[in-house]
C-alpha cells in the first residue's frame, strides 16, 4: 500500500510547499533589518539558542511562522548567530497527509517517545527518504537562507537528513550567513542510536567555519559525548560552537564540562525536555567557569519548556586569557597530551600544538 501512497503524497506536497511559497511566507514578515551581524566584536558577540517542543505542523505557514518567529526574536534581542536544534529540518515530515500513520509504518506500530527510544525500520526508513529527500533537503535550505536574508543574521540551521550522491547518508547541518547563501557545512562525526537506524554515515571532517564573528564550530548532538570534538575545534580557533541536539538526556551538564573544559562558548539548541527527562534539558548557553557570574558555566538558561530563544552576549575575547589557564579550567595537559586520533581528517594539517 505504501509503495503506492508516498509517491501520491510527494506529488501532492510538491504542489504544497514550494520555493516560491517559502519566500511568500517569508516576504510576508519583511521588516527593516537590523544587520545585527555586521557589528562584529569578540568582545561583544551575541548568540541565541532556540528551544522547540517536537511537534507535529499543520502546513507550511505553521512551521514557517514558529522558525521565523523564533529567529526574529533572537533578533530583536541582538542576536547575531541563531542555532537551531537537530533534525529541525526532518520536523517537516510532519506536515505531509498521513504523517502519524507514516510514522507507524516505519516504526512497525512502535509509540515515538523520542529519538532515543526510536528504531526505525531501515528499509521503510529508505524508502520514505528515497521518496520525501528532495522536497526536505529544498525545503529545509529554501527556508532557512532564507530566514537568514530576511533577517541578516547567521543561522546554524540544525539538521537534516541528505543523500549524497554517492548514496551515503549524512545528517548535516549547514550554516548560512546574513545573505542567505551558505557559509558553511558541517555533518556528523558520530552515528548512535537512531542514526545508526536511520542508515546515516559518519563524516571524518571536522572543521570551523570561518565568519566575521570568528570561527564558529558545529557539534551536532551525540557528537558531544567525544571530547576531541571540542578539542579539535578549539586547536583550530573555534570560541563559539554550535550544539545542535535532539535527545537530550545528561547532554546540559555534559556541555558544561566540554565548556570549561576546551575553553569555548557551547551554544546548546534542543528539543525541551518530557515529564520523563527532568527540568534540566533546555536550551541553554554554556562558557567556561571562570567566565559566568556565578562560575557554574551557565550564561544563559531557557527558564521553562516552551519554546523560545535563549539569547546572550559571550565574550570571546576573554577566553584568550586567563580562563584558558589550566588552573582555570582543570585540564591535565600531561594526561590529555597525544589524545588526538590522527584517523580525523585534518586537510593535510594537523594543529600547530600536536606532536
Amino acid at each position: 500500500m505504501w509503495e503506492v501512497l508516498l509517491p501520491l503524497i510527494s506529488f501532492w506536497m510538491s504542489f504544497r510547499v514550494t520555493p516560491k511559497k517559502i519566500d511568500a511566507l517569508l516576504s510576508e514578515k519583511s521588516g527593516a533589518a537590523q544587520n545585527n551581524a555586521e557589528f562584529a566584536a569578540p568582545e561583544a558577540v551575541r548568540a541565541a539558542s532556540v528551544q522547540l517542543t517536537a511537534r507535529a505542523y499543520k502546513d507550511l505557514r505553521d512551521y514557517m511562522d514558529e522558525v521565523y518567529l523564533l529567529a526574529k526574536n533572537a533578533v530583536d534581542a541582538g542576536a547575531q548567530v541563531v542555532v537551531y536544534p537537530e533534525y529541525v529540518g526532518v520536523l517537516a515530515l510532519t506536515m505531509l497527509p498521513l504523517s502519524k500513520q507514516i510514522l507507524n509504518w516505519v516504526l512497525h506500530g512502535k509509540h515515538f517517545i523520542g529519538l532515543d527510544g526510536a528504531a526505525p525500520d531501515p528499509v521503510r526508513m529508505a524508502a520514505v527518504l528515497e521518496t520525501f529527500g528532495g522536497f526536505l533537503n529544498e525545503l529545509y535550505q529554501t527556508a532557512f537562507s532564507g530566514i537568514a536574508r530576511t533577517l541578516r543574521v547567521y543561522v546554524v540551521a540544525g539538521t537534516t537528513l541528505v543523500r549524497e550522491e554517492d548514496g551515503r547518508l549524512v545528517n548535516r547541518c549547514i550554516v548560512f550567513g546574513p545573505d542567505g547563501e551558505q557559509a558553511g557545512v558541517q555533518d556528523k562525526t558520530s552515528v548512535l542510536g537512531f542514526d545508526n537506524d536511520a542508515g546515516v554515515s559518519p563524516s571524518d571532517v571536522l572543521e570551523p567555519i570561518d565568519t566575521p564573528l570568528g570561527p564558529l564550530g558545529v557539534v551536532i548532538g551525540s557528537d558531544a559525548y567525544y571530547f576531541e570534538r571540542f578539542k579539535i575545534l578549539a586547536e583550530k580557533g573555534a570560541r563559539l560552537i554550535a550544539v545542535p541536539d535532539a535527545r537530550g538526556g545528561i547532554m546540559p551538564d555534559l556541555l558544561r564540562c566540554r565548556a570549561n573544559e576546551a575553553g569555548v562558548y557551547a551554544l546548546y539548541a534542543c528539543y525541551a525536555a518530557g515529564p520523563d527527562e527532568g527540568p534540566n534539558v533546555r536550551a541553554a548557553i554554556y562558557a567556561p567557569f571562570g567566565a559566568t557570574p556565578t562560575l557554574n558555566g551557565v550564561v544563559a538558561y531557557a527558564s521553562s519548556a516552551h519554546i523560545c530563544a535563549v539569547t546572550a552576549r559571550t565574550n570571546l575575547q576573554k577566553l584568550a586569557g586567563d580562563l584558558t589557564d589550566p588552573a582555570q579550567t582543570s585540564r591535565n595537559e600531561a594526561f590529555t597530551k597525544g589524545d588526538y586520533l590522527h584517523s580525523y581528517r585534518y586537510c593535510g594539517n594537523l594543529p600547530s600544538s600536536l606532536p
